[in-house]
């Protein structure tokens, strides 16, 4: 039963959000600063720090335009990491004004860690650690040369801060799992009755309506089926209220054996359900209707009453629109009440 949906997208959709400001904001600051240094390399002769720094700039801004046309968030934060990596080692195997690219390594690992999740961001952030570690310490290729003492100081340090920033992204993760988990149980019990389990009148009153709205082509057209336990305070009179209780538990149990996984079953009121059956057309849904109806008339409810020949009415009527739920309630409903004016134990569509 998929009554904790709103919430799940609720929360995803604040993470995306989180992604979403970060990449631009990398995007736009990183570029600014960029080219403001850039700028004030102009004349010099350092034609290769002018590239780095100018190249950086307009790759991050080509790829937030991008990520603005596209609303392609995962492949703009990955290509956004790719950047940001091949940047920075640019950047260290150049040296930077005066030997200074050491220093603007630091803002980047927990911006790959946000970019990216723990995983992506790890496994990124150790691999340019890595690369750094070579391009230190390896053969000398042509890159700047840094005091022995300063590189194995800038990557202690460095490895300490992606330590750091990947146990905090482990556990915000964690924590964030287990606030959605909570969330969604509370979500879960406020739509669920208590005592048959099924969504409730909760649930049709403030989630279906969010659902046919946000996403009407996962459900529509839906088929509503309105059912009544007939004379079921006789059931109460007759065999005390724990008795009726069982056999609602049972009913509901029944209703779920006989549908789809995609269907709802609700308790609606007291002794009335209803069925929601996403992409079901009428005909459909009255044979439907017609084998639960067959299936609670056979079935003893109270093994020590056996005597007790339970029956249910029908109304059956189908959802087109989104805007359309309660006109479609309210004609099972008049459906419904039919089926019990023409004797009862009856489907009406």
């Amino acid at each position: 039963m998929p009554i904790s949906r709103a919430s799940l997208a609720e929360a995803l959709s604040v993470e995306q959000n989180r992604r979403r400001y970060i990449l631009l904001f990398v995007s736009y600051i990183t570029s600014a600063i960029m080219l403001v240094l850039g700028l004030r390399h102009l004349l010099s002769e350092d034609y290769l720090l002018q590239f780095i720094l100018f190249g950086c700039a307009f790759s991050f801004l080509l790829n937030a335009a991008w990520f603005h046309a596209s609303q392609q968030l995962e492949t703009a934060c990955l290509v956004e990491g790719v950047l940001v990596a091949a940047f920075v080692t640019g950047l260290v195997v150049h040296g930077g004004f005066e030997s200074t690219a050491l220093y603007w390594v630091f803002p980047f690992p927990p911006i790959l860690y946000g970019l990216l999740g723990r995983k992506r961001g790890t496994w990124l952030n150790l691999a340019l650690l890595l690369t750094l570690a070579v391009v230190l310490y390896g053969p000398d290729l042509g890159q700047a040369q840094y005091r022995a003492a300063e590189s194995s100081r800038f990557l202690a340090s460095l490895l300490t801060l992606i330590l750091a920033c990947g146990i905090n992204e482990h556990f915000r993760e964690r924590s964030h799992h287990s606030m959605d988990l909570l969330q969604r149980s509370k979500d879960n019990q406020a739509n669920t009755d208590a005592l048959t389990g099924l969504a409730n009148r909760r649930f049709l009153d403030q989630s279906m309506p969010h659902y046919l709205q946000q996403q009407p082509e996962l459900l529509l057209p839906m088929a509503l089926i309105l059912v009544d336990l007939d004379h079921f305070k006789h059931i109460n009179d007759s065999f005390g209220h724990a008795e009726g209780d069982k056999v609602l538990q049972q009913i509901a149990r029944l209703f779920r054996s006989k549908l789809r996984q995609p269907d709802i079953a609700c308790r609606y009121g007291g002794e009335e359900f209803l069925l929601l059956l996403p992409h079901t057309q009428l005909s459909d849904a009255t044979r439907v209707a017609e084998k639960i109806r067959q299936s609670v008339a056979q079935q003893r409810f109270l093994p020590q009453h056996p005597e007790l020949v339970i029956t249910c009415s029908f109304g059956v009527a189908v959802l087109s629109g989104s805007d359309d739920f309660d006109e479609a309630l309210r004609q099972a409903d008049q459906l419904m009440y039919q089926a019990k004016a023409d004797g009862r134990n009856l489907v009406r569509s």
